[in-house]
């Protein structure tokens, strides 16, 4: 097998994009080992409150669902089975949570041992509190009332600014930019897992990542670290990417800063990816 070193680091201004790729080329069969050795589960989660009992989204037919305090935790706050038919999930909690803090929600294939988690920011549970208020100054003065309408309205738009444009997932084909005549497409699949192809003027010119394993680690709604592990290597690969808006991602470094990376032997440039 070939190997090319490749790596994306987010602590310089210089990155490079791109791993090891299989010597010979993956058959059908290999396709097929692949799908049950290095896909990781899908995973959707609804918003969890501070006040919630219990966490709910869809998944993956059939796959485990945990609920843990923090990354690799051993004891778990709950879980449950993903539905065989629907892949929604309920999984009761054992304690309530605390605003502002973290909670893992795992999804696991319990046959290939294959996971996927999330990591979900717990929200205040003022809803109705602020209602109560809102209703109580309006009652008194009505300037009072326009005053709080107008705060309320802010912090619903704010709020609504950091909800990471509803994407949940990277699954899908996402294709870059031109950049001195070359460009990139990659595939997040749930069956072929991340693959990454370089082209040059329309023309394929090397495939860099094939069937790899990867996980998201949603740092922010809009700021995810994808690391990759490409079939037959041992080491993982990182690189951070920044939503723009639901169907556009740029390249950035760990403190989510726009830098140039390469990609094979195309130049370094600045990569902005669109859905297609």
């Amino acid at each position: 097998m070939k190997k090319m070193m490749v790596a994306l680091t987010g602590l310089v201004t210089l990155a490079t994009l791109g791993a090891t790729v299989p010597a010979t080329p993956i058959t059908a069969n290999a396709a097929k080992s692949t799908k049950s050795t290095y896909v990781s589960p899908s995973l959707k989660v609804n918003a969890i409150y501070s006040n919630a009992k219990k966490v709910t989204g869809t998944a993956t037919k059939g796959v485990k669902i945990q609920v843990k305090k923090s990354k690799n935790a051993k004891k778990v706050l709950g879980s449950a089975t993903a539905s065989s038919k629907t892949g929604k999930f309920t999984v009761k909690l054992s304690k309530s949570l605390k605003t502002n803090s973290n909670v893992y929600v795992y999804a696991t294939n319990t046959k290939t041992k294959a996971y996927f988690y999330r990591i979900i920011r717990v929200q205040a549970a003022a809803t109705k509190a602020a209602t109560k208020k809102t209703t109580t100054k309006k009652s008194t003065k009505k300037t009072t009332k326009k005053t709080t309408t107008k705060k309320t309205a802010a912090k619903k738009t704010t709020a609504k600014k950091t909800v990471s444009y509803g994407v949940k997932t990277p699954t899908g084909t996402w294709k870059s930019n031109t950049a001195k005549k070359y460009s990139q497409k990659i595939v997040f699949s749930q069956k072929t897992g991340y693959n990454q192809t370089l082209y040059k003027n329309g023309k394929k010119v090397k495939t860099l990542v094939s069937y790899a394993k990867y996980d998201v680690d949603a740092k922010t709604p809009t700021f995810w670290k994808i690391t990759y592990t490409p079939k037959g290597a041992k080491k993982a690969s990182s690189f951070y990417l920044r939503f723009t808006s639901a169907k556009k991602f740029k390249i950035v470094n760990a403190k989510n800063q726009v830098v140039k990376t390469k990609a094979g032997v195309a130049p370094a440039a600045n990569w902005t990816f669109t859905k297609n």
